[in-house]
């Protein structure tokens, strides 16, 4: 799961919570009966978005600060890994250098054969 994916899923967690949905449902219902008012209504939205905002705002500051991490071992983890493949390939192209020189002098020594 990426990143994004996370945080959409906490979002919809914050706004899609089914015992406020089903508290919802019930205060709807509560409103054709008229055993509730629509001030009361209201006033219900009013603190479930409040809620939810809230909720929403405290999860921004934990999710920007897991984004920091990641970016902060990312790029630790290039650097580490530009300066590792660098080492590898400069011991790899000595080697290469060797085993060239090695064939160069085989070849040669296999001309003087033919040769002589």
């Amino acid at each position: 799961m990426t990143k994004n994916d996370m945080l959409h899923v906490s979002i919809e967690e914050i706004l899609f919570n089914e015992e406020q949905l089903a508290e919802l449902k019930e205060l709807i219902n509560k409103l054709y009966d008229n055993s509730l008012t629509p001030k009361e209504f209201k006033t219900y939205i009013l603190k479930q978005l409040a809620k939810n905002q809230q909720k929403l705002l405290e999860l921004y500051p934990y999710y920007i600060k897991q984004i920091k991490i990641s970016n902060s071992l990312s790029q630790y983890t290039r650097e580490t890994f530009s300066s590792e493949l660098r080492k590898e390939l400069q011991e790899k192209e000595k080697l290469l250098e060797k085993i060239g020189i090695r064939v160069n002098h085989l070849v040669d020594k296999l001309n003087q054969k033919l040769q002589g």
